[in-house]
């Protein structure tokens, strides 16, 4: 098997160390100058040259970027909102495939690409005998398409391999840090460009959001960085906001692109709902945000829509949003704990397979069984002068002893 870090040669090793210490022999750094920010052009030349070695000692990652895609679920999907964010690390889709054999025979295409270094014209060659048997009708040019498909697996595969290679225990001791590089694209995306050359601790929370790619056609990349650069770099440098106004997408992140694949798929998959979707990852973003008090009391976001009989039972016009608030989400955190992404997933089931209860004192509830639990899902009709609104006022786990008791409307 091949070792996750290759040890760099004795000539590679000598030549960084070399130049490192014949710069800090003439350049000692004091308590107040260590950790500044360096721009001496001295220190730029040791800096490349420590980066070019540490880059020097990682392959490209292919055993772990083909386990990555081989472990992935095969997912069919009529829109390529159906799979979003970090749910790409565990399924793998193609928009617009309906049926698992057709995304089988993809991912199988894609994973002989990574483990025999196919190209783009051989994998051309697959993608055409794949859409013949299965008589596909897709989206697009074939050009276009095809090129999607592969480059957006093969970099996000081997990102995460990348990752697994980075995050391995000695490597990190060796490595407590990461640089961002902007791929030298003619056309970059401007925050891409603004991040180039940064170094984050490999443990912050950014490269949570922000480890490439970071939209279809990125081909930014991240770089080991040792304690030795790092001091001679004087120090991290500061981390950007990300935040955008109006929205939780991340600046600069194309949507379904705000994940890390390496940790989501390194990641031990806990009990519970998931968000996978869009628009479920969209609800778990706004509940994160909203607890760290981005958003206002005031806002909210739609967790489900009350539809025929639903809409009936509550005296709502048909289509009306069950809206869940920012301050609702604040005042349950004493509660029992739900996560982001059972407030992304719960509301919507629980409306779609639960039972509608009324309480002894007229308060009314969805209740009802998901993976062996039960849920209870309270809601409010707010009356005004020319529409309802229903709002989503708490979600708990329940008891069913106590919610068989209650009245079924």
């Amino acid at each position: 098997m091949t070792p996750l870090v290759r040890p760099m040669t004795s000539a590679t090793r000598t030549a960084a160390g070399t130049l490192l210490g014949r710069w800090a022999q003439k350049n000692p750094p004091s308590a107040s100058t260590a950790f500044k920010p360096a721009s001496n052009l001295k220190v730029r030349s040791v800096l490349r040259s420590l980066m070019a070695a540490a880059v020097s000692v990682f392959d490209q990652p292919f055993e772990e970027a083909a386990r990555y895609l081989r472990q992935k679920a095969a997912v069919p999907t009529k829109s390529y909102r159906d799979v979003w964010d970090a749910a790409h690390s565990k399924m793998f889709m193609v928009a617009g495939a309906q049926t698992e054999a057709l995304v089988k025979d993809f991912q199988g295409a894609v994973a002989k690409a990574i483990e025999k270094g196919t190209t783009l014209d051989e994998f051309r060659k697959d993608f055409d005998k794949i859409v013949q048997t299965h008589g596909w009708q897709y989206n697009g040019t074939r050009g276009w398409r095809s090129k999607l498909i592969f480059e957006t697996n093969l970099s996000t595969a081997y990102s995460a391999g990348r990752y697994a290679k980075l995050t391995a225990p000695d490597t990190l001791k060796q490595y407590p840090g990461w640089r961002y590089n902007h791929s030298g694209a003619k056309h970059p995306r401007l925050e891409h460009k603004s991040w180039d050359g940064n170094t984050w601790p490999a443990k912050d929370p950014i490269w949570g959001k922000i480890f490439p790619p970071n939209g279809y056609g990125c081909g930014c990349f991240v770089t080991p960085v040792s304690f030795r650069a790092i001091e001679v770099k004087g120090g991290y440098d500061s981390v950007p906001d990300l935040d955008q106004v109006g929205t939780d997408q991340p600046r600069g992140v194309d949507p379904s692109f705000a994940y890390n694949p390496g940790a989501a798929w390194l990641a031990r998959t806990a009990p519970g709902p998931k968000a996978v979707t869009a628009s479920q990852v969209q609800i778990a973003n706004f509940v994160k945000a909203a607890l760290r008090g981005k958003w206002p009391d005031g806002s909210w976001t739609p967790v489900g829509v009350a539809r025929g009989e639903v809409a009936e039972k509550l005296q709502v016009a048909a289509k009306t949003e069950i809206r869940l608030s920012a301050s609702t989400i604040r005042s349950h955190t004493h509660h029992d704990k739900i996560t982001a992404d059972g407030y992304a997933t719960l509301p919507k089931w629980l409306l779609t397979n639960g039972e509608l209860v009324e309480d002894a004192n007229g308060r009314l509830s969805f209740v009802g069984e998901f993976e062996g639990k039960d849920y209870q899902a309270a809601i409010k009709v707010v009356a005004k002068e020319d529409h309802d609104e229903v709002y989503l006022i708490s979600l708990r786990r329940a008891e069913k002893r106590k919610t068989k008791k209650l009245k079924r409307k």
